[in-house]
């Protein structure tokens, strides 16, 4: 397996200093209807939707954001989502200044494309499929 798909628990570390500065403590809640429902003595649940762009997907988002060099982040970034990842690549993108394109299926819920672009994203949408939406996303980034 590949580095990136294995981190070290120093690459762990240096990530969380980066995206703990940008993101929520967000709490642990201890669940009796789970823990009845699975049979366990106790179930907790964070909710990382109390994040302040709406899921744990800023998290990954900032983390790569900041790895760009200065004339990468100039360029923006090109990505398609069809919901959180977009929400917290567009967040992360407007708090660290990078411009964001977005590629959505057209289909995609109006509150996702209007969230997103609320971050500051330029929702572009095509027709629904991945490789619609790979074939606008490469166009968009040359």
């Amino acid at each position: 397996m590949s580095d990136l798909l294995v981190p070290s628990l120093d690459h762990l570390k240096q990530a969380y200093a980066v995206t703990s500065r940008a993101t929520q403590i967000t709490p642990l809640l201890e669940s009796t209807a789970l823990a009845r429902e699975t049979g366990a003595a106790r179930v907790f649940i964070k909710p990382e939707s109390l994040q302040w762009a709406g899921s744990f997907k800023v998290r990954g988002a900032y983390w790569r954001l900041k790895q760009l060099s200065v004339d990468e982040a100039k360029k923006g970034v090109v990505a398609y989502s069809s919901g959180n990842f977009a929400q917290g690549l567009a967040a992360a993108g407007q708090a660290l200044g990078v411009p964001v394109t977005i590629v959505m299926p057209i289909d995609a819920p109006a509150a996702k494309r209007d969230a997103t672009a609320g971050y500051g994203a330029r929702v572009v949408l095509t027709d629904h499929g991945e490789r619609a939406r790979e074939e606008v996303a490469a166009a968009k980034a040359r």
